[in-house]
């Protein structure tokens, strides 16, 4: 069955906060990738945390500290190589297991997302025990640490319209009469539009969007990307945008009806924070 748009919370490691480490452990790669292991945490599946020389044998594991007990529910491992490996945290005294473990042997895909009991934690623990290709250096693009907004999940289906990739183009006219375009990596930007939403569940998330005052994590595919023709970027299970309401709360009940639903088109937008 297909799956609902999902909303999470930001990043409990995302690259600006400060308070947030990764410690690297392999004790066979000639480089563990230490220097560059926050490329994990800034948001951008085009970069990696990459070893240099491991194998399975070095069981790599990943120490994360947040310093601060953080709200956990569920974990997002993108763009990764890993076969077999476990994730477990922090309970003030041992690491443990989430209420479902999380302890991969056959992993064939580079997409992992676990969702489990919500726990308060400061640390969590991954350590990789091989790779899908025997010995191959382990990579990982991004790791994402959340928990839901509300329920998280939308019960209805709302018309994702007027999206939008815009990479900020400047272009110039040169002598020649070509052009010569300047772009940056670009920012996403959607409408979620339901023209009578009644769910109150729905709306308590919508209501959290608009008046939360922060950006939310956001996953239009919700994990299931063989409802949508084709693979396309945005609808990907790999595309989780950080973006923020950037239109007013108009909650106008459908045809001034109390007893109707709500007319909503949410207007959201990829965010620094």
């Amino acid at each position: 069955m297909a799956s609902q748009v999902m909303f999470f919370n930001k990043n409990k490691i995302d690259l600006d906060n400060p308070n947030a480490s990764i410690t690297v452990t392999d004790g066979t790669a000639t480089n563990t990738g230490q220097s560059f292991v926050d490329y994990v945490r800034n948001r951008n599946n085009t970069s990696a945390w990459l070893t240099t020389g491991s194998n399975d044998a070095a069981n790599t594991q990943l120490d994360i500290d947040m310093i601060d007990e953080r709200d956990i529910s569920d974990i997002f491992l993108i763009g990764h190589n890993f076969k077999a490996f476990t994730i477990k945290y922090w309970n003030g005294s041992s690491y443990v297991d989430f209420s479902t473990a999380i302890s991969e042997t056959t992993n064939a895909v580079d997409f992992n997302h676990y969702s489990f009991t919500e726990v308060a934690t400061s640390k969590i623990r991954i350590i990789i025990t091989g790779t899908q290709a025997v010995d191959d250096d382990k990579v990982l693009k991004q790791l994402i640490f959340t928990n839901k907004v509300l329920t998280g999940q939308l019960t209805g289906w709302p018309e994702i319209k007027n999206t939008r990739h815009s990479t900020n183009k400047k272009i110039s006219t040169m002598l020649s009469g070509k052009i010569s375009v300047v772009e940056s990596i670009g920012s996403f930007e959607c409408n979620l539009s339901v023209k009578n939403w009644s769910s109150d569940a729905d709306l308590s998330i919508v209501e959290e969007i608009y008046f939360g005052k922060r950006a939310v994590l956001v996953w239009l595919s919700g994990g299931d990307e063989a409802q949508f023709s084709s693979s396309r970027i945005g609808y990907r299970k790999e595309d989780i945008y950080l973006m923020r309401a950037i239109d007013d709360y108009r909650p106008d009940f459908v045809s001034g009806l109390y007893v109707s639903g709500l007319k909503i088109d949410l207007r959201l937008k990829e965010a620094i924070s």
